[in-house]
């Protein structure tokens, strides 16, 4: 199914709603960077990305969901780059991965 395929959409859209909830820890410990221009850009990009699976999945068309998969892609990448995809878990939830000397 294409109901699966719809709900999924939807939860991806959604959870940029979480990722932006403030108070929230990343698994190291630091606070999830709601405030940085990129993480906020990052969240939105994964909201229009959702939104634009959905509509896709709407159509029942696989084509579609091909072309949007990228869309996908890519805005799941504009937040794992900078603040998730590092081999150190210290450097999670920081831009770039920087750690201060007392981490």
């Amino acid at each position: 199914g294409w109901q699966e395929v719809e709900n999924s959409a939807l939860a991806l859209a959604e959870a940029s709603n979480l990722l932006m909830i403030p108070g929230r820890f990343c698994e190291n410990g630091k606070p999830v960077p709601v405030q940085e221009d990129t993480y906020r850009k990052a969240a939105e990009g994964l909201a229009a990305a959702g939104r634009a699976a959905y509509k896709a999945a709407q159509s029942k068309n696989m084509d579609a969901m091909l072309d949007v998969s990228e869309t996908v892609s890519v805005a799941c990448s504009n937040c794992h780059e900078p603040y998730r995809d590092f081999d150190d878990q210290r450097q999670r939830c920081t831009p770039g991965g920087v750690t201060s000397s007392g981490d």
